[in-house]
Order: structure tokens, then C-alpha cells, then sequence
């Protein structure tokens, strides 16, 4: 009898041992699987930087103002929602500044302008390394002001509140982007520059280089 309990005692004890054993590696299991999880879901968010020239043309609606854009620089935070790896929902938080000459008559002064813009892009990505986007673009911010004499005087805004965008980018390797863009706008805005007033429409180019985390 002494032998077979404990037969029976080494028996339950091997069971006890391998079904902890078994519950310790589904354990691990399930954490393995939500790491993976969370490492999928990691990889479908993109966060990344651009800096770069942009070029802002304005064009009034009268012809005794003329103004002459010249290149400007723009920097952005962004990020990316991404699905199917080939679809995106990318939003920006970007600055753009630009100065222009500004004529009217014999008087030339100096333009300049700070537009503070929110793009919010669509962007499909499955013809790789190039992704083609289009968008509406935010801008709460876009005034434009020049100096007269001691003076800094308002020129109004350069932009509606709401436009489009449209934008090309080429993944150059896994964490640089070359990206260029075109922003236009759906109406004019109002404009007054030493006494003239007038209405202007206005769209900008640029050309961008981004990092990804």
C-alpha cells in the first residue's frame, strides 16, 4: 500500500507541476500576443518633422498693385493614421513665412507674412515609394504686414480660412521623405496697402524634406 500512495503522490505532484507549467506559458502567451498587438498598432501611427522652401504668390485684383513673391521657408509636426498600408489620414501642424515687394506708384515696400496652417490630408500609398495626397488646409493665421517708415502697418489677410490642398511625396529610405505640395484657395480675400484697397487670391508652392520616427 505505502508503495502505490506513493505512486499515486508522484503522479498528482508531475500533473500539479506540468498543468502550472501549461497555465505559466499561456500566461506568456497572452502577454507575447498583446505585445504584438501593440507593436502592430505602433507601426500604424507615423510621426515625423518636414522642413523646407515655400513660395508664396499673391495676385491683386487691381492693377496698380504689384507685388513680387520671393521664396520663404516652412516647418511642420506631423502625423499619420495608417490602414492597409496603403491609406492614410495625415495632419500637420505647420509655419510658413514669406516676404514680398510690394509697389504701388513709386512707393516699394517690404511684405511680410505668417501663416500658421493645419492641413488635413488623405493620402494613398500603395504605388510605393510614392504617396499621392489631397486635402482641405485650416490656416487661423495668415496675416500679412509691411514696414512704412517707423510704422507696421496691416496689409490684411493672404489666405481664406479653408483651402485645398494637394501633395506628391517619395519615401527615400525608411525614415527620410521628399515631399512637394501645392495649396490653393477657393475665393479672394480683402487687402489694403497705402490707401488702395482691393481684394487678392493667392497659392503657394513648396518643397519639403521630413523625418520619420
Amino acid at each position: 500500500m505505502a508503495l502505490w500512495r506513493n505512486i499515486i503522490l508522484s503522479l498528482v505532484a508531475t500533473i500539479s507541476v506540468v498543468g502550472w507549467g501549461r497555465a505559466q506559458q499561456s500566461d506568456y502567451a497572452r502577454y507575447a500576443n498583446f505585445l504584438n498587438e501593440q507593436d502592430k498598432l505602433n507601426r500604424r501611427m507615423e510621426m515625423g518633422v518636414n522642413v523646407g522652401a515655400s513660395f508664396l504668390n499673391t495676385t491683386p485684383s487691381v492693377d496698380v498693385v504689384s507685388l513680387s513673391p520671393k521664396v520663404g521657408v516652412r516647418a511642420a509636426l506631423e502625423m499619420s493614421l495608417v490602414w492597409e498600408k496603403k491609406y492614410a489620414l495625415q495632419m500637420e501642424v505647420g509655419y510658413q513665412s514669406n516676404k514680398a515687394d510690394v509697389e504701388l506708384g513709386a512707393r516699394k515696400l517690404k511684405l511680410r507674412s505668417n501663416i500658421v496652417e493645419v492641413p488635413l490630408i488623405f493620402s494613398y500609398r500603395g504605388l510605393r515609394p510614392v504617396r499621392l495626397g489631397v486635402g482641405v488646409v485650416l490656416s487661423p493665421i495668415a496675416s500679412g504686414r509691411y514696414d512704412a517708415e517707423a510704422e507696421r502697418l496691416e496689409f490684411g489677410q493672404l489666405r481664406q480660412t479653408v483651402g485645398y490642398v494637394a501633395d506628391v511625396g517619395v519615401r527615400l529610405t525608411q525614415h527620410l521623405l521628399l515631399d512637394a505640395r501645392f495649396v490653393g484657395s477657393f475665393g479672394e480675400v480683402a487687402n489694403y496697402f497705402e490707401g488702395a484697397e482691393f481684394t487678392s487670391r493667392s497659392w503657394s508652392i513648396g518643397i519639403s524634406v521630413g523625418y520619420m520616427f
